[in-house]
């Protein structure tokens, strides 16, 4: 999933954009996850959101996205649909609705195991820190080529990203070892016994085999 705004393909920030409230002039734009929350009370048992209904999220998401009332303009519901047909553009969507849905529960404290909540705690913790250095590494470049010219200014911004670069895939290392250590975890154990309903369940919202009046979550319920 590029951003690259010339690509076929909707691209990751639009995504998130309609993902996410939206606020511009004093008025908000319910996002994916607002209305979702809103239009299923009953995917919340006690204030906490049960996991078994994510297969029925992904296709609420798919609904919208390729909704012209939703995004507004026929060519953005268009490209959706066109990027839903991609079968790698779809699963890049399906791990980029996960993360903005487990975030937005751990903000509501909606979140049920341990293991979720930790895991979003790192993935915050790693993104506020990536975001220092950014800060930090700009005002470098800036005030060397203040201070000593801007011949070499080009050579330091290399260097400071190179870093930057190092520093990122220290964070994805760490959480490789973080979920390593959560898969000997019970919860873990309880998601491999259906994990290949829930698999199966996104794939046929790929396919495109499920409607609105038959959500995909009935398998996982029993009912």
């Amino acid at each position: 999933m590029d951003d690259n705004p010339g690509e076929s393909f909707a691209s990751k920030q639009r995504l998130i954009s309609w993902i996410n409230d939206n606020t511009s002039r004093g008025k908000v734009r319910e996002g994916i996850l607002t209305r979702y929350k809103i239009k299923h009370p009953d995917h919340f048992e006690n204030g906490i959101w049960q996991a078994r209904y994510f297969s029925y999220f992904v296709y609420y998401a798919k609904e919208l996205l390729t909704d012209e009332t939703f995004v507004k303009k026929k060519e953005i519901a268009e490209k959706f649909q066109n990027s839903f047909k991609n079968e790698q553009w779809y699963w890049q969507a399906v791990a980029v609705l996960g993360a903005k849905l487990l975030e937005y529960l751990y903000d509501m404290n909606a979140l049920q195991t341990d293991i979720a909540k930790t895991y979003v705690r790192q993935i915050k913790l790693s993104r506020q820190l990536l975001k220092s250095i950014g800060r930090i590494t700009g005002r470098v470049a800036k005030n060397y080529g203040e201070n000593y010219g801007y011949s070499n200014a080009e050579e330091v911004k290399e260097a400071i990203l190179a870093i930057k670069q190092s520093i990122e895939e220290t964070f994805k290392q760490q959480m490789k070892m973080s979920y390593e250590i959560f898969k000997s975890q019970k919860e873990y154990q309880i998601y491999l016994v259906y994990r290949r309903e829930i698999k199966n369940e996104i794939s046929q919202i790929y396919s495109e085999g499920l409607q609105l009046n038959n959500p995909p979550h009935l398998a996982l319920t029993g009912k």
